[in-house]
């Protein structure tokens, strides 16, 4: 799917998964408990990677996620594909450690004001082909997240960037039109990628296309990708950082077509790692005997799941109608009859996985949430809204058993409370339409959603789907308030004081729900026992993981 409208720091679509029980009614002594037993391994707090790799090793092979990837450009689309191989080659300028801490990378920063933030590049670094890493490239390829002709999925992260220039033989100085301390954020996912201009130049909108590849900065230089199954990377010789370079000379990423083909990949050898395992499969393969399945805590990953508005009119543009919905979830039962115990219940859209700072405040708040499904209260509400017998749409992608146990609950939830959801089943490019076309939502008034932000900050997720002019923000909703909050917290520079007012957003969130929170996913990591290094977090989407990828 190729993305024609300026979205996010997130995307949101569904991973295929195996067959599971359709049933869901009941939460149960051991909802939300992980599977253990096997070769499983549930991942001890704190820790961000399977191990340290010491050895050099000839070739890997890794699980490239649900599909090929539609293109290698950093910037057009940010789903997992993409977003899990192109990191390997265009690294961010910034560097994101496996604990999501942000460093200096080929660029240092420093952000005098709220208004200005000034990169400076550092000596040495080069391309792929060894040539030297100029101000004119970086500035220039910041100045691409603002092309319009470019189409950057990560436009809304710089949209108050009034201007990019080249300030010095080595800087470059990015003016904001309004206060925003969130950008350095954005420079830290390859929306920060450095490419280089006379390629790009060169290659126009051909850059990044299987025949032609990228010229970037980071530990892996592109060789080869047939467009559907197989992408091959090789080491970069000429990498500019020398203590980081990789431990792999080849590196290949598959596409398996579907789930049961991965699992019998992962259990064979043939793929030896995989990040973001579909969840059917981590109880396939805790017996497996070539590797081990890590299974992450609450909150390991920013990824949830939820029911997200499409409509300004009809049935569920009530908030009466939202909040009883929402209201008469059993959302334990959810997570460990559909989910297997991989997800846990989710009762703000910006949830654990998203508290990168300020950690006691926001789980302070949240656990004030009210959590225990209300059938009886959320029919009252239903009537109250005059809304009892009256019929919505909802949209999800087709292919995946999960997806419709998912439907068929939410469904069997909204007969519960009076009201007639009518449930949709998309295959998935019909489906991926719907997060660019207007007229393709049109139909649906609200969809499934796998929604992630790169960096745990749950500012990013709430003005993601909140704000006035959010990318995901698909319903029209529009809160004077929440737009009020969100600004306050992107102009503001200290943790404490950011979430205050991130948490002033969120209290009229939770009333207004424009998305309704579903579970939220554990991190699933399968590595073979040759091999270690692999991330145990959701940091390996804005970071070059794959150096580290080795022999202990």
């Amino acid at each position: 799917m190729k993305v024609r409208t300026h979205r996010r720091l997130a995307l949101a679509l569904l991973v295929p998964a195996l067959a599971a029980t359709a049933a869901c009614s009941s939460s149960g002594s051991n909802a939300g408990a992980a599977p253990t037993g096997g070769n499983i391994s549930k991942i001890a707090a704190g820790k961000v990677l399977t191990g340290t790799a010491k050895n050099d090793v000839d070739s890997v092979t890794w699980y490239g996620d649900y599909r090929p990837l539609y293109t290698l450009d950093p910037l057009k689309l940010a789903d997992y594909p993409e977003e899990t191989v192109i990191p390997n080659l265009c690294e961010p300028m910034l560097r994101v450690a496996p604990d999501y801490k942000i460093s200096t990378g080929a660029v240092a920063y420093e952000q005098p004001d709220a208004t200005h933030l000034v990169l400076t590049l550092q000596p040495g670094v080069t391309f792929s082909d060894g040539t030297a890493v100029t101000a004119d490239d970086v500035a220039f390829s910041i100045q691409r997240n603002l092309d319009p002709k470019v189409l950057s999925n990560y436009y809304p992260a710089f949209a108050n960037v009034a201007k990019v220039a080249v300030t010095g033989d080595r800087t470059v100085t990015l003016t904001m039109a309004k206060p925003d301390y969130t950008v350095v954020s954005a420079l830290s996912t390859v929306a920060g990628a450095i490419v280089k201009k006379a390629f790009v130049e060169r290659t126009g909108d051909s850059f990044g296309a299987p025949n032609v590849g990228v010229m970037c900065t980071g530990p892996f230089s592109f060789a080869s990708y047939d467009g559907t199954s197989k992408l091959v990377l090789t080491r970069n010789e000429h990498y500019w950082d020398t203590a980081h370079r990789a431990h792999v000379k080849t590196f290949t990423f598959q596409f398996p077509a579907d789930p049961g083909a991965l699992a019998n990949a992962l259990a064979s050898g043939e793929i030896q790692g995989a990040m973001n395992v579909p969840t059917n499969l981590a109880t396939t393969l805790k017996s497996a005997t070539n590797g081990k399945m890590y299974v992450g805590s609450e909150g390991s990953t920013p990824i949830n799941i939820d029911v997200l508005m499409t409509r300004s009119t009809g049935t569920l543009a009530a908030p009466k109608v939202r909040q009883a919905l929402s209201m008469a979830l059993d959302r334990k039962a959810i997570a460990a009859q559909i989910f297997h115990g991989l997800a846990d219940p989710l009762y703000r859209v910006a949830g654990p996985g998203t508290w990168g700072y300020a950690r006691d405040t926001f789980a302070a708040d949240y656990a004030k949430l009210p959590k225990t499904p209300d059938v009886t209260a959320a029919a009252k509400l239903v009537d109250e809204a005059g809304a009892k017998g009256a019929s919505a749409v909802f949209a999800y992608p087709s292919g995946d058993p999960q997806s419709a146990q998912l439907a068929t609950v939410l469904q069997q939830t909204a007969k519960q409370i009076g009201l007639n959801l009518q449930i949709k089943a998309l295959p998935l490019q019909q489906y991926g339409n719907l997060f660019s076309s207007p007229k393709a939502r049109a139909a649906y008034d609200a969809i499934l959603t796998k929604n992630y932000v790169e960096t745990p900050d749950p500012l990013l997720m709430d003005r993601l789907y909140g704000g006035t002019s959010g990318g995901t923000n698909f319903s029209g909703y529009s809160n004077a308030d929440v737009d009020a909050h969100i600004a306050e917290a992107t102009a503001t520079s200290d943790p404490a004081a950011r979430a205050t007012a991130v948490l002033a957003a969120e209290h009229q969130l939770d009333q207004d729900l424009p998305s309704i929170p579903v579970v939220g996913q554990r991190a699933l990591v399968f590595v073979s026992d040759n091999l270690t290094g692999a991330p145990l977090t959701f940091a390996y989407m804005s970071a070059p993981w794959a150096a580290q990828i080795g022999a202990e």
